[in-house]
């Protein structure tokens, strides 16, 4: 008999240890249970609460609602959409929502969508994230105007689908960051509006189109720090970027549809990434308003002539130490002209566009007429991306190993597409031209 009442109380014992261990999850705190549902969308939160009898309701004080309109929700014949979002505002208890994210296609009825957001916004909410996708058959979405007087909205984020009405007035004295993306405008002075009413707005992504009903982007913002610009179009059209901006430390602008530009004030730029499908005479102005960036990036696919003569005198980055230039066909003469603006330069990336590589493409190049001052005194690392071995390419290096006085590591990366073969006979060639520097090493990959 005694075996069998210790194999009873082993068992007994092992009941009670997984009892335990199952119940840990009911001990956790509300705040805990909270924070690990805020990393879940709210489908997701509600399914958490067939874990344990306290995390049934749990999901319903949790001030994030991430809703978004998956297959899931658009073939359960039990659950459409709009009849989920209704369910989750109506048992949701939060007073004050520390999120609200909207992602779906566009419904049949917009009215049901602007009760949502009337809801978001009775909750104080702090951010709010909407994207909507549809077809040409439905109407963008207006937005209340009780959004653009929100008192506590810190992030807006709006992409697709929603044409801007901008109310006469517009107060949003928390709003910080900014994301319109390939949405629709009433006209230009409706956007400006919305900036006006942005009070401490710090950061700015703005995505646009050619049929966005707007035809000149002023970005007027005293507070503003960080500014994402996408102008995107598969045609030319008259479109006009003013910016005014001075306290701006960030600016990444990557734009096929803007004809003129008119950067009033960015004195404080640190750095600036500039991305164009052709460089040319009209980008002159935004190159020399970048004049006072520490760090600086251009990407280009195809180059036309452009007249520098007039900025030749000057000094044109007088405070640049880091330049990329990412170059597709045609433009490296560019790089003498860069050098020679640049003389505080101490570190340069060169790079063949991914979507040139493997063309063997030749390209002219010709050195400067004296040596820039950066390779004389500062120049101490260059990195060449996508080698191809052409000869432009072997000249450019030739040069600037033989000038640089300073250059401590050129470290080239040839195209994978290169042969072994080619790839030593590569080396050889490099490693016999002469070094104006006794401590620059060589890295070849």
């Amino acid at each position: 008999m005694l075996p069998m009442a210790n194999s009873v109380n082993q068992e007994i014992n092992v009941n009670s240890k997984h009892k335990k261990s199952s119940d840990r999850i009911s001990q956790l705190p509300d705040v805990l249970i909270h924070h690990i549902l805020s990393f879940l969308s709210t489908k997701e939160a509600m399914a958490t609460s067939i874990l344990s009898k306290r995390w049934l309701w749990v999901w319903t004080s949790v001030p994030i609602l991430d809703l978004q309109d998956t297959p899931f929700c658009r073939t359960d014949p039990n659950l459409r959409f709009r009849q989920f979002v209704d369910h989750v505002l109506i048992l949701n208890k939060t007073v004050s929502l520390d999120k609200f994210c909207l992602k779906f296609n566009l419904v049949d009825h917009p009215s049901y969508v602007k009760t949502w957001f009337w809801d978001a916004v009775s909750r104080d909410v702090k951010e709010l994230d909407i994207s909507i996708h549809g077809t040409e058959s439905f109407p963008f979405l207006k937005l209340p105007f009780a959004l653009f007087t929100a008192k506590t909205l810190h992030v807006l984020k709006l992409s697709h689908g929603v044409e801007l009405h901008v109310p006469g007035t517009v107060s949003l004295p928390c709003l910080k960051v900014l994301n319109l993306v390939w949405i629709k405008y009433t006209n230009d002075e409706s956007v400006s509006r919305l900036f006006a009413g942005c009070y401490v707005l710090q950061e700015l992504v703005l995505h646009k189109h050619a049929g966005d009903n707007t035809t000149c982007s002023t970005i007027s913002i005293p507070t503003l720090k960080t500014l994402f610009v996408r102008f995107a179009t598969t045609g030319r059209c008259r479109h006009k970027l003013k910016i005014n901006a001075p306290v701006l430390k960030q600016l990444n602008l990557e734009d096929n549809l803007t004809l003129e530009f008119d950067l009033e004030d960015v004195s404080s730029l640190v750095e600036a990434n500039v991305t164009v499908s052709w460089l040319e005479n009209r980008h002159i102005p935004l190159l020399k308003a970048l004049s006072n960036a520490k760090f600086v990036s251009f990407h280009w696919d195809w180059y036309a002539e452009m007249k520098w003569r007039n900025f030749r005198p000057y000094r044109l980055f007088l405070n640049l130490v880091q330049m990329e230039l990412h170059v597709g066909y045609g433009g490296w003469d560019l790089l003498s002209l860069f050098l020679e603006f640049s003389d505080h330069l101490e570190v340069l990336v060169l790079a063949k566009n991914d979507n040139c590589r493997g063309l063997g493409f030749e390209c002219s190049w010709k050195p400067p007429k004296y040596v820039p001052e950066c390779l004389l005194s500062s120049l101490s690392m260059v990195y060449f991306k996508g080698f191809e071995d052409l000869t432009y390419q072997l000249s450019m290096v030739k040069y600037i190993l033989k000038n640089a006085q300073v250059l401590k590591m050129m470290d080239i990366c040839s195209n994978g597409d290169l042969p072994l073969d080619s790839k030593i006979d590569l080396l050889k060639k490099l490693l016999m031209f002469p070094r104006g520097s006794k401590a620059c090493q060589l890295k070849f990959n």
